[in-house]
């Protein structure tokens, strides 16, 4: 054998002799990546699960339905609207035609009302107590 193979270790390890008494093993840490087996969970558990996963799911089935409904009541507000500004300008259209001079001219005739032959223009004095100066 040569000088360097025989400075290293064997591999095989020395047996302890056996007259003497093994040492008191310290006591085992478990490891913080040691495996814990699964347990198996208890049926109140999986109940509970269970109704909270219904309760949730009924919810967002609920939240969706109000959605919905409030997308339609807002398109029929919508409708809604433009039929009433439609109304409006209708409306207005009626003002103007059954307020203008010539309309009013012919009914106030056809009442027998009769143009004025001469105009007064009587001034309001503008003084609060009406007294004037």
């Amino acid at each position: 054998m040569s000088a360097p193979a025989r400075s290293l270790p064997s591999p095989i390890p020395k047996r302890a002799d056996p007259s003497r008494t093994p040492a008191a093993r310290p006591r085992a840490i478990p490891s913080p990546h040691h495996r814990v087996r699964a347990r198996r969970g208890t049926p109140p558990f999986w109940v509970m699960t269970a109704v909270i996963v219904t309760a949730m799911v009924v919810g967002i089935v609920s939240l969706s339905a109000l959605a919905v409904q409030a997308s339609f009541r807002a398109d029929d507000l919508r409708q809604q609207l433009g039929s009433l500004t439609q109304r409006q300008q209708s409306l207005r259209e009626d003002v103007a035609a059954a307020s203008a001079p010539s309309r009013v001219i012919r009914w106030a005739r056809k009442e027998g009302m009769v143009m004025p032959q001469r105009v007064v223009i009587i001034r309001v004095p503008s003084d609060p107590s009406g007294l004037g100066a």
